[in-house]
């Protein structure tokens, strides 16, 4: 219960507390066969399991388009979990920490792969996590990059606890993509570089890097046909 006052009247209020979730996995159907998923961070712990039920609603699209603009990152675990989605084995992601010593993260067969045609769309924002993700498919050929170069995150952090409910926030290792590349201060180029733009095209405003996505992955689903054809 609490106690509001405006002026001189005083209010009395019972409200339900409860837990705030944020949605952090946003999803929806393009031009009829193109799955649109949007991861917006990689903080919450539920992440894995909303990019797992948002694969779910765009199940029946032929092709797959990963928004991480704009995602500064997050929690590790979630990026290799989701990375695991499409590489069914060898390296997701290689850790040395301050001796100099690599440890890889591998990819676990998890009877399950998503094996569709892959774009990933990046800016100069995607850090972090997204950048654990944008290189393990770039390196592994699940997924093609379209945008701008990503921000050059590398390294690994871990929030250690002080007095004063205080905490310290240190560096602990950094990362290399599984083609043992470190992206620290440096970033992951596009395959496709593209600036950012709205346009207006049929009284409607398109995002140009978007488009391109729609369009590589429309060139691709056309090539596998032609050569499905060849085959037969």
């Amino acid at each position: 219960t609490i106690e509001l006052i405006r002026g001189k009247n005083k209010l009395e209020k019972t409200i339900t507390r409860d837990e705030v979730k944020i949605k952090n996995v946003v999803s929806k159907i393009l031009d009829k066969d193109i799955g649109y998923i949007q991861i917006i961070s990689f903080i919450g712990t539920d992440v894995a399991d909303e990019f797992v039920e948002a694969l779910e609603k765009t199940s029946e699209a032929k092709s797959l388009i990963i928004d991480l603009r704009g995602n500064t990152g997050g929690l590790m675990p979630n990026a290799v979990l989701i990375a695991n989605l499409f590489i069914s084995d060898g390296k997701i992601v290689s850790v040395v920490d301050r001796n100099g010593l690599v440890s890889s993260i591998n990819a676990e067969d998890t009877g399950f792969q998503v094996t569709k045609p892959t774009v990933l769309l990046i800016d100069e924002m995607t850090a972090s996590a997204s950048e654990i993700l944008s290189g393990a498919l770039k390196d592994s050929g699940k997924a093609v990059l379209v945008g701008q170069k990503t921000f050059g995150k590398g390294m690994i952090q871990k929030i250690y606890p002080m007095p004063e409910r205080t905490g310290m926030n240190l560096t602990i290792a950094k990362y290399l993509t599984p083609k043992g590349t470190d992206i620290n201060k440096i970033g992951i180029q596009p395959d496709y570089k593209i600036k950012y733009e709205q346009k207006r095209f049929n009284d409607e405003i398109v995002d140009t890097q978007l488009e391109k996505a729609k369009s590589v992955l429309k060139n691709e689903l056309a090539q596998k046909q032609k050569t499905a054809a060849l085959v037969r």
